[in-house]
């Protein structure tokens, strides 16, 4: 088995840092912290389960990625597709703030698609 390169370090950094988001934030839509759910312009309740599903999902990804298992690349990179385009429909507007949440979404895309260029050349 290859060494590990910084790439996959950072991939499995953002990957714990997603799993970690989105219980927070699920959490935080249950208990209303913060007035959370007064910034969203969807039902709450739809936000905290999907936040449940996806930082599951997330879990996936990150033990697959921990084990090397090829499709991890494929479900990171529909995890941060869906999480850029969650915060689209959360936010309620084309127009959104970027959050860290985007930035780190867009940057596993971009990991994923280095990921999948490192594998295919091989």
């Amino acid at each position: 088995m290859q060494k590990r390169s910084w790439l996959d370090y950072l991939l499995i950094i953002l990957l714990i840092e997603k799993v970690i988001q989105h219980i927070v934030v699920s959490v935080s839509f249950v208990y209303d912290i913060g007035d959370i759910r007064s910034t969203v312009a969807v039902d709450y309740r739809i936000l905290t389960i999907s936040g449940i599903i996806v930082a599951f999902l997330f879990m996936i990804a990150l033990w697959g990625t921990i084990k090397r298992r090829k499709w991890r690349i494929t479900l990171v990179a529909v995890l941060a597709l869906f999480d850029i385009i969650g915060e689209f429909i959360a936010q309620g507007t084309i127009f959104i703030t970027i959050t860290v949440s985007v930035l780190v979404a867009i940057v596993l895309l971009v990991l994923s698609y280095l990921e999948h260029r490192r594998y295919s050349i091989h």
